[in-house]
């Protein structure tokens, strides 16, 4: 019978003081000054005796595609990992830095992508030259108290937290745990310049004081509509939806049955989604000739921002938009557990979605900012409301609005990958 075998490594990408933190509004002056929580990339790699696969995360607000393609490469050539077995995500704490662009929301050091890019690398690599034997198990549990809808008061909310565990064969404690939960980390203050993970750097720091032999690792889940219930709470606020979780956590490991069966399998399918070109080159006319901004976002109107859409706005709509952008949905098996990456702020409804359309499947992980951030895949209530996901979230991640059915292509992409490894 095929046995688990495990690697694990992680380096650090805290950041110099002064580079920018990303995520919370037009805050150019918004740089590092202290740090709370030294942020991460962490693998790991998980074998069957014939396949690897390689997940890792990572403390910054989001990855860029460049980032992916180039550690995927890398571990290719380094590891013997092929690109649809390798999946890299973001933690997407607004107390990070950002290796994506987003529209003044954050300025881009490209010596700190360039490091960061190492560092994933690095770690990756190093996690799949160990491979020591394990015991692998799966569990969940309900949490309430942390997570809410921040868009909609009856809006869905996915309150499972789902963690995976390995344990060497017969140890009565586990020597990795990992966690998948959905919730945009932003307990600390919006104007807040210490360097944090937020719930999830708190999460794992309890994790490790309860179990020292154990790598803790947190995916994100999807959290396009989803805040924490004490949002901008500060640094007690992160400690307190941390210390949750981790509690959560320990209740799920005390019942952990270790008994996955050894298979892993990895598939990646191009994502198409749709762009609304009428609604692009209509906004940024209405702006630059009538000084329309659509209702709700009129605070975001400062500092150029909106001057500097609308002209690119145009630009781009005179050259021609295309019809979709097109990225990728992933899917790795892992034992009865299928994890699904999606490259973005992924609302709800799809990870519901998802898991409907894979009713066989034992466990199944939807994890947000995987392999390229296009920003939020929402809701299509989102459109007529102008929300601020539907309409400025795309304005700050330079790309046009994705159409209303834009959700259902991200399902669709999701249930395709799935599909080629089950």
């Amino acid at each position: 019978m095929p046995a688990w075998t495990l690697g694990f490594a992680q380096r650090k990408v805290t950041p110099e003081m002064g580079v920018a933190l990303a995520g919370y509004g037009l805050q150019p002056k918004r740089t590092a000054e202290a740090v709370l929580d030294d942020l991460f990339a962490r693998a790991i790699v998980l074998g069957d005796g014939a396949r690897k696969v390689a997940l890792c995360s990572v403390d910054v607000i989001g990855l860029s595609a460049d980032l992916v393609q180039t550690v995927r490469k890398r571990v290719e050539k380094e590891a013997g990992i092929p690109p649809e077995r390798v999946l890299l995500s973001a933690v997407h704490s607004h107390s990070t830095p950002t290796t994506s662009v987003f529209r003044m929301w954050g300025a881009l050091s490209t010596s700190y992508v360039k490091w960061v890019a190492q560092a994933v690398g690095d770690a990756v690599v190093e996690a799949a030259q160990g491979a020591r034997k394990v015991e692998l198990g799966f569990g969940s549990a309900e949490v309430r108290g942390v997570a809410k809808n921040r868009v909609r008061a009856d809006g869905p909310v996915d309150h499972t937290l789902r963690v995976l565990a390995a344990r060497e064969p017969g140890a009565a404690t586990p020597c990795l745990v990992a966690a998948n939960f959905g919730c945009h980390p932003v307990c600390m203050d919006s104007h807040s310049r210490f360097v944090s993970a937020d719930y999830p750097g708190r999460m794992l720091r309890d994790l490790k004081q309860a179990y020292p032999a154990a790598e803790p690792v947190f995916f994100q889940g999807c959290l396009g509509d989803i805040n924490p219930e004490r949002t901008h709470g500060g640094v007690d606020a992160a400690q307190d939806h941390g210390r949750r979780l981790a509690e959560a956590a320990a209740g799920i490991l005390r019942e952990m049955k270790y008994d996955a069966p050894a298979f892993v399998d990895g598939a990646r399918v191009d994502l198409d989604l749709p762009l609304d070109a009428e609604r692009y080159r209509s906004d940024a006319e209405a702006y630059l000739y009538r000084g329309v901004v659509p209702k709700y976002h009129d605070w975001i109107a400062i500092g150029g921002f909106m001057r500097d859409w609308a002209v690119e706005a145009l630009a781009l709509s005179a050259a021609g938009v295309p019809p979709a952008v097109r990225t990728e949905a992933q899917a790795l098996r892992i034992g009865e557990t299928v994890v699904v990456g999606l490259p973005g702020e992924i609302y709800t409804l799809i990870g519901d979605g998802i898991r409907k359309g894979l009713p066989n499947s034992k466990h199944v992980w939807v994890v947000n900012f995987s392999n390229a951030n296009v920003g939020y895949i929402c809701d299509p209530r989102d459109y007529p409301e102008e929300s601020y996901a539907a309409l400025m979230g795309p304005k700050i991640y330079g790309l046009p609005p994705f159409r209303p059915h834009a959700w259902e292509a991200a399902v669709r992409a999701g249930l395709d990958a799935a599909g080629k490894i089950l």
